[in-house]
C-alpha cells in the first residue's frame, strides 16, 4: 500500500500529530521527573495507566489472547527493551538535559537499528545504510564532544545515560522483526508488552521502599503524566492506522516530525535555546534519517 489508499492530506496530518506526540512525550518527561517524584514512581504510573487504555481497547475490540511460552518470552524481553529500560534512562538523565536534547537522542533510534542490523548482518551493506550511519554518528559527537572539554566532563554522563534509550529501541526493532509470535496482532502485542512492563517495574518499585503519594490537587507533574499516557495513546492509534494504510516507510518521516516537535516543545515549555553545534547535528541527524528512510523505500 502507498500513501495513495488514503488521502494524501490524511496521511500527511495524521503523520504530523504521532510526531508532535512523539516530541511531546520527551518534554512531558522531563515535567513529570521534576515535580519530586522518583522515576520508578513516574515509569510506574505512567505504565499502570497506559496498560489500562490498552488493555480497556482490546475487551472493546474482542482481541483478548492466550500467553503461551513463545509469547510470553516474547513480551518480556520488548517490555524491558521497549518500556522499562528507555524510559528509566530518560527519566534519569531527563532533570540534567534539554527536552530538545533528549529528542534529538532519541530520533536517532531509524540510525542505531540500521547500524546494529549491519553489524548483525542481517541487513545488507549498501552506500546509502554506511552514509546513515556515519552521519548519525556525527550528529552524536557533534552533541557530545563540548561536553568532553568541560571540567568533569559537564553532563557527559547524563548524555550517555540517555543513549540508552535509542540503543533499546533498536536491539527491540531487530529483535521484533526476527520473533514475532505468530498469531499476535500489533495492539495486543502492545498491550502484553505493555503490562509485561508493569509487571515487572511494580516489584522493583515496591522493593526500594518508595512511596507514591497521591496530591490533593493535580500540579504539573501530574499534568504531564496524565498527558504523557495522553499522547502515547494518540500516537500508538495513530501509528497502528498509518502502518496497516501506508506502510512502515511513511511511517519513519514521523522521525522527522518529532525531532523538530521535541525542539519545538523545549522551546516553548522550558525556553531552551541551542548552541550551533547542536542545530548542526540536527541538521546531520535529517541527513541521515533521509538516507535510511530512502533506503527503506527502496
Amino acid at each position: 500500500m502507498t500513501a495513495g489508499d488514503i488521502s494524501q492530506a490524511k496521511a500527511s496530518l495524521c503523520l504530523l500529530i504521532m510526531g508532535g506526540c512523539w516530541g511531546l512525550q520527551f518534554a512531558l518527561l522531563k515535567l513529570a521527573a521534576g515535580g519530586g517524584y522518583s522515576e520508578l514512581a513516574v515509569l510506574s504510573v505512567a505504565m499502570a495507566l497506559l496498560s489500562v487504555v490498552f488493555f480497556g481497547m482490546l475487551v472493546v475490540r474482542r482481541e483478548l489472547f492466550r500467553l503461551n511460552k513463545e509469547r510470553f518470552v516474547f513480551l518480556l524481553v520488548a517490555g524491558v527493551l521497549g518500556y522499562v529500560a528507555p524510559l528509566w534512562a530518560v527519566l534519569y538523565a531527563a532533570s540534567h538535559l534539554p527536552a530538545g536534547i533528549l529528542t534529538l537522542l532519541g530520533t536517532l533510534t531509524p540510525v542505531a537499528t540500521v547500524g546494529l542490523a549491519l553489524a548483525l548482518r542481517t541487513e545488507r551493506v549498501s552506500p546509502r545504510r554506511i552514509l546513515a550511519v556515519m552521519f548519525g554518528a556525527a550528529a552524536v559527537l557533534l552533541v557530545l564532544w563540548p561536553e568532553l572539554e568541560l571540567p568533569g566532563f559537564g553532563k557527559l554522563q547524563w548524555l550517555l545515560i540517555a543513549l540508552i534509550m535509542p540503543i533499546c529501541y533498536a536491539i527491540e526493532s531487530i529483535f521484533i522483526s526476527k520473533f514475532w509470535p505468530q498469531g499476535l496482532n500489533p495492539l495486543q502485542a502492545v498491550t502484553g508488552e505493555t503490562l509485561m512492563a508493569l509487571v515487572l517495574v511494580l516489584p522493583i518499585f515496591a522493593l526500594s521502599g518508595g512511596g507514591l503519594h497521591v496530591p490533593h490537587a493535580w500540579g504539573t507533574a501530574e499534568l504531564a503524566i496524565g498527558l504523557f499516557v495522553a499522547a502515547g495513546v494518540v500516537e500508538s492509534i495513530l501509528y497502528f492506522y498509518l502502518i496497516r494504510r501506508t506502510g512502515g516507510v511513511f511511517v519513519s518521516f514521523g522521525s522527522f516530525v518529532s525531532l523538530f516537535a521535541g525542539l519545538g516543545w523545549g522551546i516553548v515549555l522550558f525556553a531552551e535555546s541551542h548552541p550551533a553545534m547542536v542545530w548542526l547535528s540536527v541538521g546531520l541527524l535529517c541527513v541521515s534519517l533521509f538516507l535510511a528512510c530512502w533506503e527503506g523505500r527502496r
